[in-house]
């Protein structure tokens, strides 16, 4: 079913509408009119029902998705007197190169959903249409969740006609959010957006794949006093300057969008380019940018742009992250200028850029000051050594920087490093180094550790050999977590020996970490039982989580002579200890037990300085028995009992050696 608007009533002349479609049969014809004619576009309606609805020059009302698509014929215009109303899931179809001029207000808000889509008639990349045109419009307009795609602004330098791809925003006032632009194109300004001397805010967009010919593949903003441009996703645009943006005689904010993977393939400004602009950019990620020059693949400054730069991302572009030329004096605070492929920043022509509290480390070069210029930094992490007081040259222990989390971790140097006259962290505490500070006041995670022994059970030659195992710590998914790593080998014997501490391990919230490691015993080792345990916590007093696993080695004919060793391998780093011989105590002692307090076990031990009856039980603080632990002949030496505490409430209970004439009590909390 095909319809023509009820607002379409149209005399549509040559001058305004040369080839157009007509009806012929059931399909679509072009025919170009001749001198004089006309053709008059009848409306009509049928039943409610989804159709084509065909229109063309002025409109108004409502378009609702009973009458969607709207095919257009040709230039479509909202006078300034009236209005338009797009409603959600209504698609808006170009037949050529034309284009909606809204002099009246226009709102088209789709849904979360249920988007407004604006595009060409044909499912084919090389058609286009002329883009959204809001030029001195009237009252406010609204684009919200609308597809813009495939627009094309086509025309000579100076020419509207050539600006602004997807949207054309003249003199307006006009709010764009939620939206995706893509695969637009421009021939001179703004691929995706052209904005002159605009009020009302660009925000959350998707703006990806579109291009232009000149200026700004993403969006071009010129003569706008208070741009509010933010939480968008500018990325993977290209032109020959301003890949992303390019900002012409325009301040305002530009706050956390994320603006990388853009290109500048002719000249400058691979993520941003400003031009006599200087706006406050905040928190945003100019990442994988480039340039084909060398001067500024993140932010390029030129012509008295001096825009204050805060705790943004400016990592990994082709070339020079911050680029001052022509009298550009940018203020830089809190920034993280990593892994760039040329300088961090670069100074021509009287340029003086200052700042505090910055991490500049990982690119080709730091600086490049050219005469007559200055770089002026404090309380800043440089990558070389930088006069400035504050400043240090460390590793700033990003949590993975090559996955682009340029988040510090609790162990970094740069916390607590910035400036004592800045403004304090959120978290009350003086001001970090970068981007993104630490936040000092959030609880830590904790961790689960667990040992899996390949090819249990494992009973080792008298030759010795090499046990096999896996490692696997989980942290708690809310806090990162900040800890200590430690294994312990238990001989035959009992003596307990350590064998690794690794500290200030870090693992995000939810992290986890995995590892085979391997433990091989010379042939001098003696027989027995050996236990191997691994721990977290806080060496060496707290105890996060532990696990343990045992193995047999085989006994050997006689004694065996020479040094016992063990080597403890992960993978990465081997270590070999030397392991006692065989000790006996000197006295019959309880030495405690561990952890305490535990939940619900724990582990007590006992020396025996020779063979002994040895009675072994617990009791609470009524005296009431809650368990027998040994009860039995005990070889001289150390032992070790594990108490399960499963079935009992929690509390302070206390346990009774008896061994031989020697009686000792200790005490342990139960903590549920």
């Amino acid at each position: 079913m095909r319809c023509y608007s009820s607002t379409g009533f149209r005399l549509i002349t040559k001058e305004s509408l040369n080839p157009v479609l007509t009806l012929i049969g059931g399909a679509i014809m072009k025919r170009l009119i001749p001198l004089g004619s006309l053709l008059i576009l009848l409306s009509f309606w049928t039943q409610p029902a989804l159709c084509d609805t065909y229109v063309a020059g002025q409109v108004s009302g409502t378009w609702t998705t009973a009458g969607s698509p709207y095919v257009v014929l040709a230039d479509v215009e909202i006078p300034a007197a009236l209005s338009l109303t797009i409603q959600p899931g209504v698609e808006v179809k170009f037949t050529g190169q034309f284009k909606l001029i809204a002099h009246g207000p226009m709102t088209a808000v789709g849904t979360p959903t249920d988007s407004i889509r604006f595009t060409h008639h044909l499912p084919y990349p090389n058609y286009t249409w002329a883009g959204l045109f809001f030029e001195n419009t009237v009252g406010s307009s609204e684009l919200a969740y609308c597809v813009i795609e495939w627009g094309y602004a086509q025309g000579q330098v100076g020419q509207t006609s050539s600006k602004g791809g997807g949207v054309h925003a003249l003199s307006a006032a006009l709010s764009i959010h939620n939206c995706r632009f893509y695969q637009n194109k421009a021939d001179t300004k703004g691929g995706a957006i052209f904005a002159h001397n605009i009020t009302g805010a660009i925000h959350d967009n998707l703006i990806t794949n579109n291009t232009c010919n000149g200026d700004g593949g993403g969006m071009f903003v010129e003569y706008t006093n208070n741009a509010d441009i933010h939480d968008n996703v500018i990325t993977s645009n290209s032109a020959d300057n301003g890949g992303g943006l390019f900002l012409v005689y325009t301040g305002g904010v530009l706050s956390d969008n994320v603006i990388n993977y853009n290109s500048a393939t002719s000249s400058n400004g691979g993520g941003i380019l400003l031009d006599h602009s200087s706006p406050l950019i905040q928190n945003c990620k100019i990442n994988h940018n480039t340039a084909s020059s060398s001067y500024g693949a993140g932010v390029y400054c030129q012509h008295f742009a001096s825009p204050l730069l805060m705790y943004n991302e400016i990592c990994f572009n082709n070339y020079t992250a911050i680029y001052c030329g022509d009298n550009c004096s940018p203020t830089i605070d809190n920034n993280t200028i990593h892994g760039n492929g040329s300088y961090a920043i670069r100074t021509y022509l009287s340029s003086n850029p200052f700042g505090r509290n910055n991490i500049i480390t990982g690119n080709s070069y730091a600086f490049y000051v050219s005469s007559g210029c200055s770089i002026y930094l404090t309380y800043s992490n440089i990558q070389v050594y930088w006069s400035g007081a504050g400043n240090i040259n460390v590793q700033p222990f990003f949590v993975n920087p090559y996955g682009d989390d340029f988040n510090l971790m609790p162990f970094s140097p740069c916390i607590d490093a910035g400036s004592p006259q800045a403004p304090l962290d959120p978290d009350g505490t003086i001001a970090d180094m970068g981007a993104h500070y630490f936040d000092q006041n959030q609880p830590q995670g904790t961790s689960a550790i667990t040992l899996t022994p390949f090819g249990s059970p494992i009973v080792l030659p008298p030759t010795g050999g090499t046990v096999w195992f896996g490692l696997s710590i989980m942290n708690s998914p809310l806090y990162f977590n900040l800890f200590d790593g430690w294994y312990n080998l238990q001989q035959p014997d009992g003596q307990i020996i350590p064998m690794v501490l690794r500290t200030n391990l870090y693992l995000p919230a939810g992290g986890n970490l995995s590892r085979t490691l391997s433990l091989t015993l010379s042939s001098t080792t003696m027989p027995g039982t050996y236990t191997v345990t691994a721990y977290t916590g806080e060496h060496p007093t707290v105890i996060e989580d532990f696990d343990s696993f045992t193995f047999e080695k085989s006994a050997t004919d006689g004694l065996p002579e020479g040094p016992a060793t063990v080597t403890l391998s992960d993978g990465e780093v081997s270590e070999t200890f030397e392991l006692p011989g065989t000790a006996l105590p000197q006295a019959t002692a309880l030495k405690g037990n561990y952890p305490d307090p535990f939940n619900p076990t724990t582990t007590i031990a006992f020396d025996l300085a020779q063979a002994a009856p040895v009675r072994l039980a617990v009791y609470d603080l009524q005296g009431r028995q809650v368990a027998d632990l040994v009860d039995g002949w005990r070889a001289a030496g150390s032992h070790e009992v594990t108490f399960d505490a499963s079935g009992l409430a929690s509390g302070l209970y206390l346990y009774v050696l008896q061994a031989g004439e020697v009686r000792s009590v200790g005490k342990m909390t139960l903590m549920k």
